[in-house]
Protein backbone atom coordinates (compact mmCIF):
# COMPACT_ATOMS: atom_id res chain seq x y z
CA UNK A 1 0.00 0.00 0.00
CA UNK A 2 1.28 3.47 -0.87
CA UNK A 3 0.49 6.58 1.11
CA UNK A 4 0.64 10.11 -0.29
CA UNK A 5 2.81 12.32 1.89
CA UNK A 6 3.01 16.10 2.23
CA UNK A 7 5.28 17.71 -0.39
CA UNK A 8 8.11 18.63 1.95
CA UNK A 9 8.74 16.29 4.79
CA UNK A 10 11.40 14.98 7.09
CA UNK A 11 12.11 11.33 7.54
CA UNK A 12 11.29 11.45 11.24
CA UNK A 13 7.64 11.89 10.22
CA UNK A 14 7.50 8.14 9.82
CA UNK A 15 8.48 7.56 13.45
CA UNK A 16 11.68 5.72 12.55
CA UNK A 17 14.31 5.72 15.23
CA UNK A 18 17.53 4.92 13.38
CA UNK A 19 20.38 7.40 13.53
CA UNK A 20 21.35 9.64 10.64
CA UNK A 21 24.84 8.85 9.39
CA UNK A 22 25.32 10.03 5.80
CA UNK A 23 23.43 12.52 3.63
CA UNK A 24 23.71 13.90 0.12
CA UNK A 25 21.88 16.82 -1.50
CA UNK A 26 21.06 16.80 -5.20
CA UNK A 27 19.55 19.66 -7.16
CA UNK A 28 18.01 19.44 -10.61
CA UNK A 29 17.49 22.28 -13.09
CA UNK A 30 15.50 22.17 -16.31
CA UNK A 31 16.19 22.97 -19.94
CA UNK A 32 19.26 25.08 -20.65
CA UNK A 33 18.28 26.53 -24.02
CA UNK A 34 20.33 28.80 -26.27
CA UNK A 35 18.11 30.68 -28.69
CA UNK A 36 19.48 33.18 -31.18
CA UNK A 37 18.74 36.28 -29.04
CA UNK A 38 20.61 34.68 -26.14
CA UNK A 39 23.68 34.19 -28.31
CA UNK A 40 23.59 37.86 -29.34
CA UNK A 41 23.13 38.92 -25.72
CA UNK A 42 26.16 36.90 -24.62
CA UNK A 43 28.44 38.22 -27.37
CA UNK A 44 31.16 40.68 -26.31
CA UNK A 45 32.33 42.55 -29.45
CA UNK A 46 35.33 44.13 -27.73
CA UNK A 47 36.88 40.70 -27.13
CA UNK A 48 34.97 38.75 -29.79
CA UNK A 49 33.99 36.19 -27.19
CA UNK A 50 30.86 35.21 -25.28
CA UNK A 51 29.88 35.56 -21.63
CA UNK A 52 26.80 33.94 -20.06
CA UNK A 53 27.77 34.68 -16.46
CA UNK A 54 24.91 37.07 -15.73
CA UNK A 55 22.33 34.39 -16.59
CA UNK A 56 23.19 32.38 -13.48
CA UNK A 57 24.42 34.93 -10.94
CA UNK A 58 21.32 34.74 -8.71
CA UNK A 59 21.11 30.94 -8.55
CA UNK A 60 24.74 30.36 -7.66
CA UNK A 61 24.11 30.69 -3.92
CA UNK A 62 21.34 28.11 -4.16
CA UNK A 63 23.51 25.65 -6.05
CA UNK A 64 26.34 26.10 -3.55
CA UNK A 65 24.17 24.26 -1.01
CA UNK A 66 24.13 21.07 -3.12
CA UNK A 67 26.65 18.28 -3.53
CA UNK A 68 25.63 17.74 -7.16
CA UNK A 69 23.62 19.99 -9.49
CA UNK A 70 22.22 18.24 -12.56
CA UNK A 71 20.63 20.02 -15.54
CA UNK A 72 19.49 19.33 -19.11
CA UNK A 73 21.84 20.81 -21.72
CA UNK A 74 19.48 21.29 -24.66
CA UNK A 75 21.96 22.44 -27.25
CA UNK A 76 25.08 21.13 -28.89
CA UNK A 77 28.32 22.94 -28.06
CA UNK A 78 31.16 24.35 -30.08
CA UNK A 79 30.09 23.92 -33.73
CA UNK A 80 30.12 27.15 -35.73
CA UNK A 81 28.15 29.01 -36.85
CA UNK A 82 26.41 29.26 -33.49
CA UNK A 83 22.65 29.31 -33.78
CA UNK A 84 19.41 28.83 -31.92
CA UNK A 85 16.22 27.09 -33.00
CA UNK A 86 15.79 24.81 -34.89
CA UNK A 87 19.37 23.46 -34.85
CA UNK A 88 21.09 24.60 -31.72
CA UNK A 89 24.81 25.18 -31.26
CA UNK A 90 26.26 27.30 -28.47
CA UNK A 91 29.77 28.51 -27.68
CA UNK A 92 31.77 26.75 -24.99
CA UNK A 93 31.24 29.72 -22.68
CA UNK A 94 27.68 28.49 -22.00
CA UNK A 95 28.64 25.26 -20.19
CA UNK A 96 31.55 27.13 -18.65
CA UNK A 97 29.11 29.61 -17.08
CA UNK A 98 26.97 26.68 -15.92
CA UNK A 99 30.01 25.14 -14.25
CA UNK A 100 30.99 28.42 -12.60
CA UNK A 101 27.46 28.70 -11.20
CA UNK A 102 27.73 25.26 -9.62
CA UNK A 103 26.16 22.96 -12.23
CA UNK A 104 28.53 20.00 -12.27
CA UNK A 105 26.52 17.32 -14.14
CA UNK A 106 24.77 17.77 -17.50
CA UNK A 107 22.28 15.44 -19.16
CA UNK A 108 22.84 15.48 -22.93
CA UNK A 109 20.22 13.07 -24.34
CA UNK A 110 17.42 15.26 -25.68
CA UNK A 111 15.65 15.97 -28.95
CA UNK A 112 18.34 18.47 -29.99
CA UNK A 113 21.31 16.15 -29.39
CA UNK A 114 21.76 15.50 -33.13
CA UNK A 115 21.20 19.07 -34.33
CA UNK A 116 24.78 19.33 -35.61
CA UNK A 117 25.13 15.65 -36.43
CA UNK A 118 28.16 13.65 -35.30
CA UNK A 119 30.39 16.68 -34.97
CA UNK A 120 27.92 18.31 -32.61
CA UNK A 121 27.71 15.26 -30.36
CA UNK A 122 31.48 14.81 -30.17
CA UNK A 123 32.31 18.51 -29.77
CA UNK A 124 29.80 18.78 -26.94
CA UNK A 125 31.43 15.90 -25.09
CA UNK A 126 34.93 17.26 -25.80
CA UNK A 127 34.04 20.65 -24.31
CA UNK A 128 32.38 19.14 -21.24
CA UNK A 129 35.38 16.87 -20.68
CA UNK A 130 37.76 19.82 -21.00
CA UNK A 131 35.76 21.59 -18.27
CA UNK A 132 35.65 18.44 -16.12
CA UNK A 133 31.84 18.64 -16.14
CA UNK A 134 30.25 15.21 -15.73
CA UNK A 135 27.76 14.19 -18.41
CA UNK A 136 25.48 11.31 -19.33
CA UNK A 137 23.07 10.35 -22.10
CA UNK A 138 25.23 10.67 -25.24
CA UNK A 139 28.49 8.94 -26.13
CA UNK A 140 31.11 8.96 -28.86
CA UNK A 141 30.62 5.25 -29.53
CA UNK A 142 29.20 2.06 -28.01
CA UNK A 143 32.50 1.23 -26.32
CA UNK A 144 32.38 4.54 -24.48
CA UNK A 145 28.79 3.96 -23.42
CA UNK A 146 29.70 0.52 -22.13
CA UNK A 147 32.46 1.99 -19.98
CA UNK A 148 30.77 5.23 -18.82
CA UNK A 149 27.11 4.27 -18.42
CA UNK A 150 25.58 4.49 -15.92
CA UNK A 151 27.22 7.66 -14.64
CA UNK A 152 28.15 7.03 -11.02
CA UNK A 153 28.27 9.94 -8.59
CA UNK A 154 29.22 9.38 -4.98
CA UNK A 155 29.65 11.37 -1.80
CA UNK A 156 29.36 10.76 1.94
CA UNK A 157 29.15 6.99 1.42
CA UNK A 158 26.10 7.34 -0.86
CA UNK A 159 26.45 5.98 -4.39
CA UNK A 160 24.02 7.06 -7.13
CA UNK A 161 23.66 5.71 -10.68
CA UNK A 162 22.35 8.18 -13.29
CA UNK A 163 20.69 7.25 -16.58
CA UNK A 164 19.35 9.64 -19.24
CA UNK A 165 17.05 9.04 -22.22
CA UNK A 166 15.16 11.08 -24.83
CA UNK A 167 11.94 10.35 -26.68
CA UNK A 168 13.42 11.36 -30.07
CA UNK A 169 16.05 13.44 -31.87
CA UNK A 170 13.61 15.48 -33.98
CA UNK A 171 13.62 12.82 -36.68
CA UNK A 172 17.35 13.12 -37.26
CA UNK A 173 19.17 9.77 -37.33
CA UNK A 174 21.79 9.23 -34.65
CA UNK A 175 25.08 9.39 -36.58
CA UNK A 176 27.24 6.31 -36.15
CA UNK A 177 29.28 5.47 -34.21
CA UNK A 178 27.83 8.01 -31.75
CA UNK A 179 25.16 6.93 -29.27
CA UNK A 180 22.17 8.91 -28.04
CA UNK A 181 20.12 7.09 -25.42
CA UNK A 182 16.55 6.79 -26.70
CA UNK A 183 13.51 5.82 -24.65
CA UNK A 184 13.29 2.12 -25.41
CA UNK A 185 11.99 -0.09 -22.64
CA UNK A 186 14.11 -3.08 -23.59
CA UNK A 187 17.29 -0.98 -23.57
CA UNK A 188 16.33 0.85 -20.39
CA UNK A 189 15.70 -2.45 -18.60
CA UNK A 190 19.08 -3.73 -19.73
CA UNK A 191 20.77 -0.52 -18.54
CA UNK A 192 19.05 -0.75 -15.16
CA UNK A 193 20.24 -4.34 -14.74
CA UNK A 194 23.77 -3.23 -15.60
CA UNK A 195 23.53 -0.35 -13.14
CA UNK A 196 22.45 -2.70 -10.35
CA UNK A 197 25.65 -4.69 -10.76
CA UNK A 198 27.58 -1.61 -9.60
CA UNK A 199 25.63 -1.75 -6.33
CA UNK A 200 24.37 1.84 -6.18
CA UNK A 201 22.23 2.97 -3.28
CA UNK A 202 19.87 4.70 -5.73
CA UNK A 203 19.21 4.67 -9.48
CA UNK A 204 17.89 7.97 -10.85
CA UNK A 205 16.52 8.20 -14.38
CA UNK A 206 16.49 11.61 -16.10
CA UNK A 207 13.97 11.57 -18.96
CA UNK A 208 13.40 13.93 -21.88
CA UNK A 209 9.73 13.16 -22.49
CA UNK A 210 6.15 14.39 -22.50
CA UNK A 211 4.14 16.81 -24.62
CA UNK A 212 5.44 20.31 -25.23
CA UNK A 213 3.66 23.12 -23.36
CA UNK A 214 1.28 20.74 -21.56
CA UNK A 215 1.12 21.32 -17.80
CA UNK A 216 0.00 17.76 -17.02
CA UNK A 217 1.84 14.51 -17.77
CA UNK A 218 0.48 12.47 -20.66
CA UNK A 219 -0.36 8.75 -20.66
CA UNK A 220 3.04 7.81 -22.09
CA UNK A 221 4.80 9.48 -19.17
CA UNK A 222 2.51 7.69 -16.71
CA UNK A 223 3.11 4.38 -18.45
CA UNK A 224 6.87 4.84 -18.32
CA UNK A 225 6.75 5.73 -14.62
CA UNK A 226 4.94 2.46 -13.92
CA UNK A 227 7.51 0.56 -15.98
CA UNK A 228 10.43 2.14 -14.13
CA UNK A 229 8.86 1.47 -10.73
CA UNK A 230 8.40 -2.19 -11.62
CA UNK A 231 12.08 -2.34 -12.59
CA UNK A 232 13.36 -0.85 -9.36
CA UNK A 233 13.71 2.86 -10.21
CA UNK A 234 12.00 5.08 -7.67
CA UNK A 235 13.36 8.56 -8.52
CA UNK A 236 12.50 9.99 -11.95
CA UNK A 237 13.30 13.52 -13.16
CA UNK A 238 11.79 14.95 -16.35
CA UNK A 239 12.45 17.67 -18.90
CA UNK A 240 11.25 18.71 -22.40
CA UNK A 241 7.69 20.16 -22.11
CA UNK A 242 9.22 23.66 -21.54
CA UNK A 243 6.71 24.24 -18.74
CA UNK A 244 6.67 22.79 -15.26
CA UNK A 245 4.56 19.74 -14.52
CA UNK A 246 3.55 18.26 -11.15
CA UNK A 247 5.74 16.57 -8.58
CA UNK A 248 4.37 13.26 -7.31
CA UNK A 249 5.52 11.56 -4.13
CA UNK A 250 4.29 8.24 -2.78
CA UNK A 251 5.49 6.09 0.08
CA UNK A 252 5.24 2.31 -0.05
CA UNK A 253 4.84 1.67 3.68
CA UNK A 254 4.86 -2.10 3.25
CA UNK A 255 8.30 -2.18 1.63
CA UNK A 256 9.68 1.11 2.96
CA UNK A 257 10.22 2.61 -0.52
CA UNK A 258 9.93 6.29 -1.51
CA UNK A 259 8.64 6.96 -5.03
CA UNK A 260 9.34 10.43 -6.42
CA UNK A 261 8.58 11.73 -9.93
CA UNK A 262 9.27 15.27 -11.14
CA UNK A 263 7.45 15.25 -14.48
CA UNK A 264 8.95 18.44 -15.90
CA UNK A 265 11.34 21.06 -14.56
CA UNK A 266 10.51 23.69 -17.20
CA UNK A 267 12.74 26.18 -19.04
CA UNK A 268 15.66 26.99 -16.77
CA UNK A 269 17.04 29.53 -19.26
CA UNK A 270 15.62 30.31 -22.69
CA UNK A 271 14.21 33.05 -24.87
CA UNK A 272 10.71 31.58 -24.75
CA UNK A 273 8.70 34.44 -23.28
CA UNK A 274 5.15 33.20 -23.71
CA UNK A 275 3.63 32.45 -20.31
CA UNK A 276 4.17 29.96 -18.66
CA UNK A 277 7.28 29.04 -20.65
CA UNK A 278 9.16 31.91 -19.01
CA UNK A 279 9.92 30.04 -15.78
CA UNK A 280 10.99 26.77 -14.23
CA UNK A 281 11.88 25.17 -10.94
CA UNK A 282 15.00 24.02 -9.19
CA UNK A 283 14.23 20.74 -7.51
CA UNK A 284 16.26 19.90 -4.41
CA UNK A 285 16.26 16.52 -2.70
CA UNK A 286 18.13 15.09 0.27
CA UNK A 287 19.00 11.42 0.58
CA UNK A 288 19.91 9.85 3.90
CA UNK A 289 21.73 6.61 4.60
CA UNK A 290 21.28 5.25 8.08
CA UNK A 291 23.70 3.26 10.20
CA UNK A 292 22.22 0.04 8.84
CA UNK A 293 22.83 1.04 5.21
CA UNK A 294 19.20 1.84 4.43
CA UNK A 295 18.66 4.74 2.03
CA UNK A 296 15.71 7.10 2.42
CA UNK A 297 14.43 10.33 0.96
CA UNK A 298 14.99 12.75 3.82
CA UNK A 299 13.32 15.78 2.24
CA UNK A 300 12.68 17.71 -0.95
CA UNK A 301 11.75 21.16 -2.14
CA UNK A 302 10.57 22.82 -5.36
CA UNK A 303 12.07 26.28 -5.85
CA UNK A 304 10.39 28.56 -8.44
CA UNK A 305 12.66 30.51 -10.80
CA UNK A 306 11.72 33.00 -13.51
CA UNK A 307 13.75 34.25 -16.48
CA UNK A 308 13.97 38.03 -16.41
CA UNK A 309 14.68 39.44 -19.86
CA UNK A 310 15.28 43.16 -20.14
CA UNK A 311 17.12 45.68 -22.31
CA UNK A 312 19.98 47.92 -21.28
CA UNK A 313 21.94 50.07 -23.68
CA UNK A 314 20.04 48.51 -26.58
CA UNK A 315 21.17 45.01 -25.60
CA UNK A 316 19.14 42.11 -24.20
CA UNK A 317 20.02 40.68 -20.79
CA UNK A 318 18.84 37.43 -19.20
CA UNK A 319 18.81 36.60 -15.49
CA UNK A 320 17.38 33.55 -13.75
CA UNK A 321 15.65 34.93 -10.67
CA UNK A 322 14.73 32.80 -7.64
CA UNK A 323 11.18 34.11 -7.35
CA UNK A 324 10.96 34.12 -3.56
CA UNK A 325 14.10 36.27 -3.32
CA UNK A 326 12.50 39.03 -5.43
CA UNK A 327 8.95 39.14 -4.08
CA UNK A 328 9.69 42.26 -2.04
CA UNK A 329 11.98 43.87 -4.61
CA UNK A 330 9.70 45.42 -7.26
CA UNK A 331 12.17 48.31 -7.60
CA UNK A 332 14.73 45.87 -9.03
CA UNK A 333 12.73 45.54 -12.24
CA UNK A 334 12.86 48.02 -15.09
CA UNK A 335 9.08 48.21 -15.21
CA UNK A 336 6.17 47.17 -13.05
CA UNK A 337 5.03 45.01 -15.97
CA UNK A 338 8.19 42.88 -15.56
CA UNK A 339 7.51 42.46 -11.86
CA UNK A 340 3.89 41.52 -12.53
CA UNK A 341 5.00 38.92 -15.08
CA UNK A 342 7.15 37.28 -12.41
CA UNK A 343 4.26 37.39 -9.94
CA UNK A 344 1.97 35.81 -12.53
CA UNK A 345 4.45 32.97 -12.86
CA UNK A 346 4.57 32.59 -9.07
CA UNK A 347 0.80 32.13 -8.94
CA UNK A 348 0.93 29.60 -11.75
CA UNK A 349 3.75 27.71 -10.01
CA UNK A 350 1.66 27.42 -6.86
CA UNK A 351 -1.25 25.98 -8.86
CA UNK A 352 0.93 23.27 -10.45
CA UNK A 353 3.24 22.45 -7.53
CA UNK A 354 0.79 21.97 -4.70
CA UNK A 355 1.76 21.12 -1.10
Amino acid sequence: MRLNIYLYFFIFTYGLSFAQTDTIRLMFAGDIMNHGPQIKAAYRPESRTYDYTENFKYVKNIFNKADFVIANLETTIGVKPYSGYPQFSAPAQLPEACQNAGINVLATANNHACDRRKKGIINTLDVLDSLAVLHFGTYRNTMEKDSLSPLIIEKNNIKIALLNYTYDTNGLPVPRPAVVNLIDKKQIKSDIEKARKQLPDVIIVFLHWGTQYKTKPDWQQKNLVDFLHKNGVNIIIGSHPHVIQPVEYEYDALNGIDYLTVYSLGNFISNQRKFPRDGAMIFSLDLLKDDQGRIRLAGYESIPVWVYKYQKQKKNHYEILPVNDFLLRPAYFQTNAHYQQMMRYKRYFEQIIKP
